[in-house]
């Protein structure tokens, strides 16, 4: 489904952040991450959710084959999904105003990308199976709250924070 053709009534896109085979085999802790994103982008396709890759630039080339894009999906090459490229003009131009989030790694695009979306006003899922990290504490205490229950780091403070299955938007 492209950007293009979504209405104001589909309001929730699919951000899958840096699902390239070098970044997946050697900057997350468990290589199944590939697989169950792989799940959650399939749901979101089925739900019929706009899909917006986004990998570093010097990665275009070696998107998963588990996550490659179909049709025409946009692939945003950047350092930073929301600072350096027009992914809200994108969200923005579809009446998007919910983003689900999957990606590797948890502490670095996955962070970063959920903090700005909800910095600009989206409401934000954290797709928590499709995520992963190099450091596998990191991965297991920045989207739950109880690491760090008085910090604003945790990812809980600013998003929901769920298991593909539980994503009601992946399950109409």
């Amino acid at each position: 489904m492209t950007m293009t053709s979504q209405t104001k009534a589909a309001r929730t896109a699919f951000l899958a952040l840096d699902f390239t085979t070098y970044i997946v085999e050697n900057f997350s802790h468990d290589a199944a991450v590939a697989e169950r994103a792989s799940n959650a982008l399939a749901s979101a396709r089925t739900a019929g959710l706009p899909v917006i890759h986004a990998v570093p630039a010097t990665m275009h080339e070696q998107i998963h084959p588990a996550l490659a894009p179909l049709g025409d999906e946009p692939v945003l090459t950047t350092t930073g999904a929301f600072a350096t490229t027009n992914l809200h003009e994108l969200l923005q131009a579809s009446g998007v105003g919910r983003v689900i989030v999957a990606g590797v790694a948890t502490s670095g695009t996955v962070l970063s990308t959920a903090r700005w979306a909800f910095d600009v006003g989206y409401e934000v899922t954290i797709c928590a199976d499709a995520c992963d990290d190099p450091d596998p504490h990191a991965n297991a205490a920045l989207p739950g709250e109880s690491a760090f229950p008085k910090s604003w780091i945790g990812l809980w403070r600013i998003a929901r924070v769920l298991p593909s299955a539980e994503i009601n938007e992946l399950h109409p």
